[in-house]
């Protein structure tokens, strides 16, 4: 398969295969998959005429294929997921996918089996099962929770006043389930500072993605393996830029789908640095003289206990 557009994302090789997750393409149409275990359903059989794929070949064909979620709209309905076993992991993936455009629509497919169908996110916001429509619904459950603070409430004669700041949030889940990473994920982005600019708007989905990410070894499989976030990403769709930190190093990588980078045409790898990185500022010495030092406050004190001395022998 060769593609139409220039695509950038977070992928890897398998099987001679170059399987992504998530990306952005030279339109600035974005996508990601998630799972979605016991919901997805794909179709069993290929049908003559359509363009039948494998679900871990959906997002590579998008991103290769459409310039927009509009585009891709007009020609969904000849796309067929196919229950197909991913290479080296001998299984099927259930997958459901996420779409944005510079447009800023935000959609969302859950394959059931038959024809594909978008659907509108009015959230702007997936994590992996149940399907977005539970999602939603569940966050009716947490309409009591806001950034500021609960007024203090009488019992009697007693006034309950609170403890400290942040009590507005009392009440949101911290597990580490989809359901509950949901939740946080729409609050915090509905609540935090709005970005000026990409590089704000960077630091805000990090911040965001910081309350639901997972640590190793927190969460640990029936299988007994552990479930954990192996990576963070972000796009920005204006300008084709692709931000990225794997687990083991929280220093971000930055890399630009560029029109170089389109014309060549050919597969580029990016390796993102795995072993943690640290800043590593030079001490200057501060030398204004407006700092007073200890010292020049000592003597202060004691040049104004002088003069008070003197003023009462006066």
């Amino acid at each position: 398969m060769t593609n139409k557009y220039a695509m950038l994302g977070t992928g890897r090789g398998i099987a001679g295969n170059y399987i992504f997750t998530d990306g952005i393409n030279e339109h600035g149409l974005a996508m990601a998959e998630l799972y979605l275990p016991g919901e997805a359903v794909y179709n069993k059989n290929e049908v003559k005429g359509k363009n039948n794929l494998a679900p871990w070949e959906f997002l590579n064909w998008v991103l290769g294929n459409y310039k927009s979620i509009a585009d891709l709209e007009k020609n969904l309905k000849n796309i067929r997921l196919i229950d197909t076993e991913i290479p080296i992991m001998n299984k099927s993936i259930p997958l459901h996918y996420i779409f944005a455009d510079i447009t800023g629509r935000v959609v969302v497919i859950e394959p059931s089996g038959g024809e594909l169908k978008f659907k509108e996110n009015p959230v702007g916001v997936m994590t992996n099962t149940p399907n977005l429509e539970w999602h939603t619904q569940n966050l009716r459950n947490y309409i009591h929770i806001q950034p500021k603070q609960f007024s203090p409430k009488k019992y009697g004669e007693f006034t309950a006043t609170p403890f400290s700041q942040a009590t507005g949030t009392t009440g949101l889940p911290g597990g580490f389930t989809p359901s509950n990473r949901f939740v946080r994920a729409a609050f915090f982005k509905e609540y935090i500072n709005k970005a000026k600019n990409e590089e704000e708007g960077v630091t805000n989905i990090w911040q965001i993605l910081s309350t639901v990410r997972i640590p190793k070894g927190v969460v640990i499989e029936d299988s007994e393996g552990e479930d954990y976030t192996e990576y963070l990403a972000g796009i920005c769709l204006e300008s084709r830029s692709f931000y990225f930190t794997p687990y083991e190093n929280n220093r971000i990588t930055k890399v630009r789908l560029t029109d170089e980078l389109i014309d060549d045409g050919n597969v580029v790898i990016f390796e993102a640095p795995r072993n943690q990185s640290y800043a590593s500022p030079e001490g200057i010495i501060d030398r204004n003289d407006t700092i007073t030092t200890i010292k020049e406050v000592i003597e202060l004190l004691d040049d104004v206990k002088t003069t008070k001395k003197r003023s009462n022998k006066r």
